[in-house]
């Protein structure tokens, strides 16, 4: 478990990753993302593999197409070492039309500057094993 300062601190980082995703707002996002060499976050699809600014320039190009997705957290544990916290948790896609799909995440976040920014992130949806060679 993190220190209660520390956890603060990235769990504020962590939603306001999915408040920005949600807004389309990439220059709020790309402050969020960690400025390393090899960092990346990888979406649920599995052609969702972005460096920074990928997803940067993603989020950009979605901005005003009335996203058909919103993302919710609803569960984020978070651990720390030094200038290093990493998190597990649950959250959960939200359609427009109301229906909703839970997703697994994990990330890695940095102190840079004395500020935490994600160097990592992943998301997931879960499949069960005996449904993972299902067509």
């Amino acid at each position: 478990m993190a220190d209660a300062d520390v956890e603060k601190q990235v769990r504020l980082v962590v939603e306001a990753i999915v408040d920005a995703l949600n807004a389309a707002d990439a220059t709020a996002l790309g402050a969020l993302l960690a400025d390393r060499p090899g960092c990346m976050h990888i979406g649920s699809d599995p052609n969702e593999w972005w460096t920074k600014q990928e997803l940067v320039d993603g989020i950009r190009q979605a901005m005003g197409s009335g996203g058909q997705v919103r993302a919710e957290n609803t569960e984020t544990t978070v651990h720390s070492l030094g200038d290093v916290a990493w998190t597990e948790g649950r959250g959960r896609f939200i359609n427009t039309d109301g229906s909703e799909r839970e997703v697994r995440i994990t990330g890695v976040y940095v102190r840079e500057g004395g500020e935490w920014r994600a160097a990592q992130s992943h998301a997931s949806l879960g499949v069960p094993n005996d449904e993972m060679f299902s067509s």
